[in-house]
């Protein structure tokens, strides 16, 4: 089991408290320690049989996987999304509403501060502070990447089919990011993808024995 970074209890705050919001209280010159992430921390590809997703971070990992890959790398919040979900092979994409408000924590407490990237982007450096900090949990650094790494062989290894699509699932994120908002396609062609999207799904569920959504089977 992962070392619980919950250490928000000796403060006598409510783990759940404003989560989701993106609030968060100064606490300059003092010691800060990590307590929930905000918002919901499942992976991808984190469904086993009928029962509900997996937790993919515990309370504060978070936290530490952002102050060790910025301590690697100055980054900005894309980079920093992009990186967990290659290390995760996929399985596991946070999403810029849990990032972020993480990032601004991190910022608040003096783990990290903001540059300005050659691009304009609001990019983050770890401080002496944050070097100290994860220094300090540098054990339980090391046991959550090691988890984040080994998830797909994981999942592989007890039966999960999320290895052996992960690339396929990568082309088609990548496919439909970069073309999503695309305006030069004709209306039969929209209507193409569309269909073959479609016909995919229907094969998939047909593969695996699941019945159709409710939207077809309307």
């Amino acid at each position: 089991m992962f070392h619980r970074l919950d250490l928000h209890r000796r403060h006598g705050c409510h783990p759940d408290s404003e989560e989701g919001h993106g609030h968060h209280h100064r606490r300059r010159g003092g010691r800060h320690h990590f307590g929930g992430d905000h918002g919901e921390e499942h992976g991808r590809g984190g469904r086993g049989g009928r029962g509900g997703r997996h937790r993919m971070f515990e309370h504060g990992d978070l936290r530490l996987v952002l102050l060790a890959l910025v301590a690697r790398k100055p980054s900005h919040g894309y980079e920093l999304i992009k990186a967990i979900d290659e290390a995760s092979s996929g399985l596991y994409v946070p999403s810029p509403g849990v990032i972020y408000p993480t990032l601004t924590l991190l910022e608040e407490q003096d783990f990290l501060e903001p540059i300005t990237s050659s691009n304009g982007r609001k990019s983050y450096q770890i401080t002496e502070l944050g070097q100290s900090e994860l220094q300090n949990h540098q054990a339980a650094v090391d046991v959550i990447l090691a988890r984040l790494a080994g998830v797909g062989r994981g999942h592989h290894h007890h039966g999960n089919l999320a290895e052996g699509i992960s690339e396929a699932m990568n082309r088609l994120r990548s496919l439909l990011r970069g073309n999503v908002m695309r305006a030069d396609l004709s209306p039969q062609q929209v209507e193409n993808i569309n269909a073959a999207l479609l016909t995919a799904v229907a094969a998939i569920e047909s593969e695996m024995n699941i019945a159709p959504t409710a939207q077809e089977s309307e």
